[in-house]
C-alpha cells in the first residue's frame, strides 16, 4: 500500500511538472485620470497614468496601413469625448460618419489623437507610465464663453487595438 501511495505521488509530479505553462491573454490597457490644466480660452492639458501588461503602446508616424489605415478605428489610439453642463451633464453630438467599410460609425464629436509609440527597453512586458496630451482646443468649436462647466470621457487602444477601460473626469468649471 505504502509503494502504491509513494507511486500515485511520483506519478502526480511527474504529470504536473511536463504541464507547460501558457502565455497569459493578451489583456487590454487600464488607465486612470490624472489631471486636466488650462491656461486661456483655447489650450489645455489632460494627463492620464496607464497600465498595459502587454507593452503594446502607441503609434508610429508610418503606421497608416492594415488595421491602422485612415478612416479606421485603429488610426487612431486616444479618443475623448466633451460633455457639457446644461443643468446636467449632457454629451456633445454633431453627426456620424461611416468608416470605409461602411459597417461602423464615428461620431465626428469625438476627438482622436495618435500617442506616439512608446519603446519598451525591459526585460518585462508590462508598461506604466503617464501620458499628456496637449489640447489646443479643449472645448468645441462653436460654444465659445456660453459653456464654462464640462468633462471629459476618454479611453484607448495599444496596438493590438485592444480597448482600455473608459474613464469618466470629474467636472470642470473655467472662467474662460
Amino acid at each position: 500500500m505504502k509503494k502504491l501511495f509513494c507511486f500515485s505521488v511520483v506519478l502526480l509530479l511527474v504529470f504536473y511538472s511536463c504541464k507547460k505553462e501558457s502565455d497569459p491573454a493578451p489583456a487590454p490597457p487600464v488607465i486612470t485620470f490624472g489631471s486636466f490644466t488650462t491656461s486661456d480660452a483655447y489650450t489645455g492639458v489632460l494627463t492620464f497614468n496607464f497600465s498595459d501588461a502587454d507593452g503594446d503602446i502607441g503609434l508610429n508616424p508610418s503606421d497608416t496601413t492594415g488595421p491602422y489605415a485612415t478612416n479606421t478605428v485603429g488610426y487612431y489610439d486616444f479618443y475623448m469625448r466633451y460633455y457639457y453642463f446644461s443643468p446636467v451633464f449632457k454629451k456633445y453630438v454633431t453627426f456620424y460618419y461611416p468608416l470605409q467599410n461602411g459597417n461602423a460609425y464615428i461620431d465626428s464629436a469625438i476627438t482622436p489623437y495618435r500617442i506616439p509609440f512608446v519603446t519598451n527597453n525591459t526585460k518585462s512586458k508590462s508598461l506604466n507610465g503617464q501620458i499628456i496630451i496637449n489640447l489646443n482646443q479643449y472645448k468645441p468649436i462653436g460654444f465659445g464663453d456660453s459653456i464654462n462647466n464640462f468633462r471629459y470621457e476618454f479611453w484607448m487602444y495599444d496596438r493590438a487595438l485592444h480597448k482600455s477601460n473608459v474613464v469618466t473626469t470629474p467636472g470642470f468649471s473655467t472662467p474662460y
